[in-house]
């Protein structure tokens, strides 16, 4: 949307379906008149010929789409490969297209874990460790690492730009109703669907501001070749639940804003793979 309302773009956008209704129709409505001048095609990420096909003609490509499940998954490849094989697809149809630049929406999963326990700062410079990552962050990485390593491999006047925008855990208003991981993590702390919250800090962002960098990421010529993190602050979930009841727990009686003690999240992981899932980030 940031694109249309630029006006300087004719913008092709990719969906798994153009004829599923369910999933076209909450566009349409959010889009409003700016959604007639957005063409829709279809896209896999593991179907490189639909990426190839959906990127021909492209002068920049922006690339956001990576599975973010709340819930480890029962094997890491399940992220893995679509983030990495989806990657490498855009990047090929890129450098087959003559595409200037290419925008790559990272995260700072891809930064953040390091085996150096002291090790309190953390800068574009830095790369996550993927011996001790976790499955989205080690998709993360690897598929961020691939790009530049792609690019790296080219001859320098076959070579295009790519800038990776490295967000926090993003929130904020969305366009449709469709289910996603980070709009599902809030919910549940809406609706007292968490029995407390986790001792567990999200460094976060404004999804619009996600939208603009992604914007600004193509019309600034200094952004070539960097990354940027982009977080607001770093929140506890308790005061994430502390700012939804006061905005909201007059509508919401449930709302999540007490501690859950690392005990009861303990033998909770044993019966919720997403209790299970957040041990390893407390505290």
């Amino acid at each position: 949307m940031y694109f249309l309302k630029n006006g300087s773009f004719k913008v092709r956008g990719t969906v798994r379906s153009t004829t599923n209704e369910a999933k076209i129709a909450p566009l349409r409505e959010a889009f409003g008149d700016l959604f007639n001048e957005l063409e829709l095609v279809e896209a896999d990420l593991l179907n490189e010929e639909s990426l190839f096909k959906a990127i021909e003609g492209s002068t920049y490509v922006v690339h956001t789409a990576s599975p973010f499940p709340i819930q480890k998954p029962k094997h890491e490849d399940d992220l893995i490969k679509p983030a990495v094989e989806g990657t490498m697809a855009v990047v090929k149809a890129a450098k087959q297209n003559g595409v200037k630049r290419v925008v790559i929406t990272s995260s700072v999963a891809a930064i953040y874990k390091s085996k150096d326990k002291k090790k309190k700062e953390f800068t574009i410079e830095d790369w996550t460790d993927c011996s001790i990552a976790q499955p989205y962050e080690k998709s993360k990485t690897m598929a961020e690492k691939a790009a530049w390593d792609f690019q790296a491999s080219l001859p320098e006047e076959e070579r295009f730009e790519i800038v990776t925008i490295n967000p926090g855990f993003v929130v904020g208003p969305n366009l449709n109703k469709a289910q996603f991981s980070s709009g599902d993590i809030v919910k549940s702390m809406m609706m007292g669907e968490m029995p407390g919250a986790p001792k567990i800090s999200m460094c976060m962002v404004d999804v619009r501001d996600v939208a603009e960098a992604h914007l600004q990421a193509i019309l600034r010529p200094e952004a070539a070749n960097k990354r940027f993190m982009l977080v607001a602050d770093s929140i506890w979930f308790k005061d994430i639940g502390l700012c939804l009841h006061e905005k909201y727990g007059q509508d919401y009686k449930k709302v999540v804003k007490k501690e859950i003690p690392k005990l009861i999240m303990y033998v909770a992981s044993i019966f919720n793979a997403e209790a299970k899932a957040s041990l390893p980030l407390w505290g």
